[in-house]
C-alpha cells in the first residue's frame, strides 16, 4: 500500500526536536534514523511503494532535475488562498520576514493552522500522491530537465502551482510544515545525510547510486536484487550506463604539500592541471544517430546537453565521430571542463566568458553587462577522464588532454617533485592542481581506506594566509529565515551582508560628500563570527528606504538584489578569496567565492579598499604574464617548505573555507604579497632609496640586532612611495572617527582570549606622565596588495610597500610641534572594557595629559623618572630584545596607550618624542631608560646592570602614516644628531609593531616567519 506522508514528517520532526535539544541530545541523528527505517521496515519492503517517492521526499536537494518555479513568496500566497486568510492571519504568516524570531515559512504555516486546523481527512496524504504532483509541476517548469519535461509527452495532465492547495487543505498543521519545507528542498534545521539515508534503506543503495546517480534507476536495480537469488550486487549492476549521469568522487582540499602527503601515502598519484571552467560528463552513444549521440551532463546532475551545444562540433571531431576512422564500437563516458578559448590570445579566458556562450534552458542570464561573443572566441573541452574507453585523437585549440604527470610517492623525493609542480604551477598562473591517488574510481570493497578514491584539490589560496585581498566595509544585511535556521543562535537579526569599496575616501575623508560604496559581493558568516559579530560589533542599523548616511551602488553585484537594513558606520571584514570574477550583469571586476577571515574591531570605515584598488588588483592578479623562470620556481619551492615546517598546518581535517579568527591588531594580519615576483624579495620599506641603500640588496638573513641594518649613511631622510609597486594606498584616520565599540581591542585572536597583563598586573607602579597633549591620532590599517601578487611568505612581507606619501595626514606640523620625554602613567582604561552601548564609537586611550602640571624650566623633560621594573612579562631566560634600548616616538602615536603598555611591559618607563633632545645624549652611557632630566645620565639604581655599554637608540613611527612619517623623518634630519666622534650619527627607524612581536616571542609564542628586526624594519635616519 501507499507510504504515508505522516511517517515522513514522523521522522523529520523527530529530527528537529533533537537539533532544539542540542546541549543534551538524547540520540545521534545516525541512530535516530536507523530506528525509524527498522520501524516502518515492513512497509517499505512493500512491493507497491515506491522506493524512488519515497528517496525524492527524503532528500529533495538531490532532484537538481526537478525545478518547481516556487520561490517562498509564492508559496506563501499559494497557501495564504488555500486557506483564504483574513488580513489578521497573514500578519502572522508573514512573520517570517522579522528578524529575530527565528521562525521560516514553514513554522508560521503551522501556527496558522494550529489557530485554525484543517477538517480531518478520511484518506491520509501519500508520500506518492505527493511525489507525482510534485512531478508533473516540474514537468511544466522549462527549468527542469528534459528527461523531467519529457513527462508531458506521456499524456499525463499538466500540473498548476494551484495544485499544492489541495494539500494545504488536507494536512495536519505539522505536516503542513514540512510540506512547505519539501517543496522549497530546504528542511533546516533537520540535515539528512545522504549516505546514512540511503544505507539504511538498503546497504547496496549508495554504491548503485555512484554508477548510476538517478533514484528512479537506482529503485530499479534494488527490486531487481530483492527478488534475486544472489541477495548481493553484482559486477553488472556496478557498471556505468550511457545516458544515466555517474556519480562523482569526493574531492577534499590539499592545505599544503605536507597536508596532501599525508593524505596520500604510499600510493602513486597522477598530478593534473586545475582547470576553470564548468564540469561536463559527457556520453556518447553510438547506437543512436551522430548528431544525436552526444548527451552532457552538468556538475549539478542535470542534462545541459541543448544549453551546451556549441561544444557538440568539438566533441564530434575530437573523437571523430561518424568518420570511418573513428576507435568508438558503442560509446564512451569521458570528464571534462568546458573553457572559452580564443584563437587572438592562444590561451584559455577567465571563467565569466562562458556564460556568453553557454544558455541556461535556452535564456543567456547574467550577460546585459557583457560584451557580444567575440569571433576569435569558442568553447572549448578539456578531457581529463575517462570512465569507458581510452586512447582518443583530439583536435588542437578544441579539445585537448589535460596536462598531467605520475608521481610515485613511495619514492623519498615525491614530496619535492610535488612542490616543484606547484611552484611551477603557481609562476604560469595557473589555478592550482588536481590529486588523483592510482585506486579505484569508487571502492566497493568491504575495506575501508581513509581517503581511498579521493580526489584532492591543492590551490594557492588553500594555503593559510595566501588569499588575502583587504579589508571591505559591511554596508549593509539582509534575513533569510531558511539561512537563520542553520545557526544555532537564537534572535538572529542578519544572514546575509552585503560588502563594499569606497569610490570617494579622500572626499569622504574631508567631510566633503558622503560616502560612496560600490557593493562587490554577498558573503556570509560562520557561527563562530556570527556570534563574535552580534557580541562585540552590532551596529546601529536603518531600512534602506531611510537610508540618508551612505550612498549605494549595487551595480557590482548586478543590481540583483538589496539589503533590508543599512549600516550608517559600517564595520570591517578582511576578506580573502580564490580569485577575481564579474558578477552577472556586472562589467566590474568583484572577489569569487569570498570569504570572511578576520573582524576588525579598530578600523574604521574610510579604512577600506577603494573600489579603484580592487579593480586594480583583479586586472593584476587577471593578466600577470606567465613566467617559467628557474630562479623563481626555486624560490616558490623554498616558501612551500616553508609552509610544511611551520609545524601542524591549519585544519588537516577540515575543509571548510572560513577562517574564524578576529583581530583587532595588525600585526598577525596576514599580507598579500607579489605572486610572480621573487617570494624573498628583501623587504622594501616605503622610505627614500637612500634610506635603505644599505639593506636594498635583500642578502641579509637571520636574527640581527637593529646596527646590522645601518650600512652606508644615506644622503637624505626622506619618506617616499616605492617605485613599481601597485600597492594599495595606507589608510589614514583619526581616532575620533572610530566609531564601533572596541571592547576587544586588546585581543590578538578572540575575545575569549585572556587580557594581556596590565601593569598593575605585575607588579609594576608608575606615576602619571606629564606632557603636551598630542591631538590627532590615527588607527592602524593594513596596506594591500592584489590576490595574484600573493606569495609564498604571507607572514613574513613587508607591510609597508608601497606607502603613498601624498596621502594627507590629519597631523599637521601645528600638531607635531610639541615634544616631550616622559614616563607612562598605569594605563587601566587601555583594554577598553568599560561599559556603553555596543554601537557606541570606540576611542583609542591616549596617555592623560597631568592636570597638576610641575612648573618646569625644561617642559620637555621629566623631572622625576620612575625606576625601571624590568621586562615583566618575559616567560623565558633570555635577555630582553629592548635592553640597552633608548626610544624615539614619532608624536602621532606617543599617545597610543597601547604602546604605552608595551613599552612599559618591557620595562622602558621613558622616551623621547623631540629628536633634539638625544642631541646631547651620548650613544656609550649605561642604557638604563630610566635618564635623570636635564643630564640624560642614568638615575642609580635603575640600570639593569652596572656595566656601561652603548646604548642603542631607536626610532619608532606609524608606517601607515606616510605623510607624518616623512615629517618626523625630516625632524631628525633637522636635529643633527652626532656620535662622540662627531660624525653623522644614524638612527635605525622600525614600524611600532615590532613590540607587539618581542612580546609575544619573549611570552613563549611560537614565532613565524621573518626575525621581527628586519620585518619592522623602515630605514635609517
Amino acid at each position: 500500500m501507499p507510504f504515508p506522508f505522516r511517517h515522513i514528517c514522523d521522522l523529520l520532526q523527530r529530527l528537529e526536536d533533537e537539533v532544539k535539544l542540542a546541549k543534551k541530545p538524547t540520540s545521534s541523528s545516525q541512530t535516530i534514523i536507523q530506528e525509524w527505517f527498522r520501524e516502518h521496515r515492513v512497509r517499505l519492503d512493500a512491493p507497491d511503494v515506491d522506493v524512488s517517492s519515497i528517496l525524492s521526499t527524503l532528500l529533495p536537494e538531490r532532484r537538481t532535475d526537478r525545478v518547481y518555479g516556487i520561490q517562498v513568496l509564492t508559496l506563501e500566497g499559494i497557501f495564504g488562498s488555500a486557506q483564504s486568510l483574513a488580513a489578521a492571519r497573514l500578519r502572522i504568516l508573514r512573520q517570517y520576514k522579522t528578524p529575530g524570531i527565528g521562525h521560516d515559512l514553514g513554522d508560521c504555516v503551522e501556527n496558522i493552522l494550529n489557530i485554525t486546523p484543517n477538517a480531518k481527512q478520511a484518506i491520509e496524504v501519500t508520500v506518492e500522491e505527493i511525489d507525482e504532483t510534485l512531478h508533473r509541476l516540474a514537468a511544466a517548469c522549462r527549468f527542469s530537465s528534459p528527461a523531467v519535461k519529457g513527462y508531458d509527452a506521456t499524456g499525463a495532465p499538466k500540473a498548476d502551482k494551484n495544485d499544492l492547495k489541495q494539500f494545504y487543505q488536507r494536512l495536519t498543521a505539522r505536516d503542513a510544515k514540512w510540506f512547505t519545507r519539501l517543496v522549497l528542498k530546504n528542511y533546516q534545521p533537520v540535515a539528512l545525510d545522504g549516505n546514512v539515508v540511503l544505507r539504511a534503506y538498503h546497504p547496496s543503495l549508495p554504491q548503485l547510486l555512484s554508477v548510476q546517480e538517478d533514484f528512479s534507476k537506482a529503485a530499479s536495480l534494488i527490486q531487481d536484487l530483492k527478488q534475486s537469488s544472489k541477495g548481493h550486487v553484482s559486477r553488472e549492476m556496478l557498471k556505468p550506463v550511457l545516458g544515466t549521469k555517474v556519480g562523482r568522487q569526493p574531492w577534499i582540499k590539499g592545505r599544503s604539500i605536507k597536508h596532501c602527503a599525508d593524505m596520500i601515502g604510499k600510493r602513486q598519484i597522477s598530478c593534473e592541471q586545475k582547470i576553470d571552467g564548468e564540469y561536463c560528463q559527457i556520453h556518447v552513444d553510438l547506437r543512436k544517430p551522430v548528431r544525436n549521440a552526444i548527451q552532457i551532463f552538468s556538475k549539478s546532475g542535470k542534462d545541459s546537453t541543448k544549453d551546451r551545444e556549441g561544444l557538440h562540433s568539438a566533441i564530434r571531431d575530437s573523437l571523430k565521430l561518424g568518420q570511418q576512422d573513428c576507435k568508438l564500437n558503442a560509446g564512451c563516458i569521458l570528464e571534462g571542463e568546458l573553457v572559452v578559448y580564443s584563437t587572438k590570445y592562444q590561451k584559455i579566458m577567465p571563467f565569466h566568458k562562458i556564460r556568453k556562450h553557454v544558455s541556461r534552458s535556452g535564456s543567456f542570464l547574467g550577460t546585459l553587462a557583457d560584451s557580444q561573443r567575440h569571433y576569435h572566441e569558442h568553447l572549448m573541452i578539456i578531457y581529463y577522464d575517462v570512465l569507458m574507453v581510452d586512447d582518443q585523437s583530439l583536435l588542437e585549440g578544441f579539445a585537448e588532454f589535460v596536462k598531467r604527470q605520475i608521481i610515485p610517492y613511495s619514492g623519498r623525493d615525491a614530496s619535492q617533485r610535488l612542490r616543484e609542480l606547484f611552484a611551477k604551477c603557481i609562476t604560469t598562473n595557473g589555478e592550482g592542481l588536481v590529486l588523483k591517488p592510482d585506486d579505484p574510481y569508487f571502492n566497493f570493497t568491504p575495506k575501508w581506506k581513509r581517503y581511498g578514491s579521493c580526489c584532492i584539490k591543492l590551490k594557492k589560496e588553500y594555503i593559510q594566509g595566501w588569499g588575502d585581498v583587504g579589508d571591505f566595509a559591511v554596508v549593509g544585511a539582509s534575513y533569510n529565515a531558511a539561512k537563520a535556521k542553520t545557526y544555532n543562535i537564537p534572535k538572529l537579526r542578519y544572514t546575509e551582508f552585503f560588502i563594499g569599496c569606497l569610490e570617494n575616501r579622500d572626499e569622504a575623508r574631508a567631510c566633503a560628500e558622503r560616502p560612496r560604496y560600490m557593493v562587490t559581493n554577498i558573503v556570509e558568516l560562520s557561527e563562530t563570527l556570527m556570534k563574535t559579530f552580534r557580541t562585540y560589533c552590532n551596529p546601529a542599523a536603518v531600512p534602506l528606504d531611510q537610508n540618508s548616511f551612505i550612498e549605494l551602488d549595487f551595480q557590482g553585484i548586478g543590481n540583483s538584489r538589496a539589503p533590508s537594513e543599512v549600516f550608517p558606520d559600517p564595520p570591517v571584514f578582511d576578506m580573502r578569496c580564490f580569485s577575481f570574477d564579474k558578477e552577472p550583469n556586472s562589467n566590474t571586476w568583484s572577489m569569487r567565492f569570498p570569504t570572511v577571515s578576520k573582524i576588525h574591531f579598530d578600523r574604521s570605515f574610510l579604512d577600506v579598499m577603494t573600489f579603484d584598488e580592487l579593480q586594480q588588483a583583479a586586472s593584476t592578479e587577471r593578466e600577470a604574464p606567465e613566467l617559467e623562470d628557474s630562479q623563481q620556481l626555486r624560490l616558490w619551492v623554498s616558501k612551500l617548505e616553508q609552509v610544511d615546517r611551520r609545524g601542524k598546518h591549519a585544519a588537516i581535517d577540515s575543509q571548510s573555507s572560513v577562517s574564524t579568527v578576529l583581530t583587532t591588531t595588525t600585526h598577525a594580519s596576514s599580507t598579500s604579497e607579489t605572486s610572480n615576483g621573487n617570494p624573498s624579495d628583501p623587504i622594501v620599506p616605503a622610505v627614500d632609496a637612500e634610506i635603505i641603500n644599505g639593506y636594498s640588496d635583500g642578502k641579509a638573513s637571520g636574527v640581527a640586532a637593529p646596527e646590522q641594518w645601518i650600512a652606508t649613511p644615506p644622503m637624505l631622510s626622506a619618506a617616499r612611495k616605492s617605485d613599481g609597486h601597485s600597492a594599495v594606498t595606507p589608510s589614514l584616520k583619526k581616532a575620533e572617527r572610530r566609531k564601533r565599540h572596541s571592547e576587544p581591542s586588546a585581543i590578538n585572536i578572540s575575545p575569549k582570549r585572556k587580557k594581556r597583563r596590565s601593569s598593575q598586573e605585575s607588579g609594576q607602579t608608575t606615576q602619571p606622565l606629564q606632557s603636551y597633549s598630542v591631538g590627532a591620532t590615527s588607527s592602524p590599517t593594513e596596506n594591500r596588495e592584489p590576490l595574484g601578487a600573493i606569495n609564498g611568505n604571507s607572514s613574513s612581507q613587508d607591510q609597508r610597500l608601497g606607502l603613498d606619501i601624498s596621502a594627507r595626514s590629519p597631523v599637521g606640523p601645528d600638531v607635531l610641534s610639541p615634544t616631550l620625554e616622559g614616563y607612562f602613567p598605569t594605563v587601566t582604561t587601555s583594554f577598553h572594557i568599560a561599559g556603553g552601548h555596543q554601537s557606541s564609537p570606540p576611542t583609542c586611550t591616549p596617555i592623560r595629559e597631568n592636570t597638576h602640571r610641575v612648573t618646569q624650566s625644561k617642559p620637555n623633560i621629566i623631572r622625576e623618572p620612575q625606576p625601571s621594573t624590568g621586562c615583566g612579562h618575559s616567560k623565558v631566560e633570555t635577555k630582553c630584545a629592548f635592553d640597552d634600548h633608548s626610544f624615539l616616538v614619532s608624536p602621532c602615536i606617543s599617545q597610543y596607550a597601547w604602546i604605552a603598555d608595551l613599552l612599559q611591559s618591557h620595562g622602558v618607563l621613558s622616551f623621547a618624542v623631540d629628536p633634539s633632545s638625544w642631541a646631547h645624549q651620548p650613544s656609550s652611557e649605561p642604557s638604563s631608560p630610566a635618564l635623570e632630566a636635564g643630564t640624560m645620565t642614568p638615575v642609580a639604581g635603575t640600570s639593569r646592570s652596572t656595566r656601561k655599554s652603548r646604548i642603542r637608540k631607536v626610532c619608532l613611527v606609524e608606517v601607515r602614516r606616510p605623510a607624518a612619517t616623512k615629517d618626523f623623518l625630516q625632524r631628525i634630519e633637522a636635529a643633527g644628531l652626532k656620535r662622540r666622534n662627531g660624525q653623522r650619527e644614524w638612527i635605525p627607524v622600525y614600524d611600532w609593531r615590532i613590540l607587539e612581536d618581542f612580546t609575544s616571542i619573549e611570552s613563549g609564542v611560537a614565532h613565524k616567519g621573518l626575525d621581527p628586526w628586519r620585518h619592522r624594519y623602515v630605514g635609517i635616519a
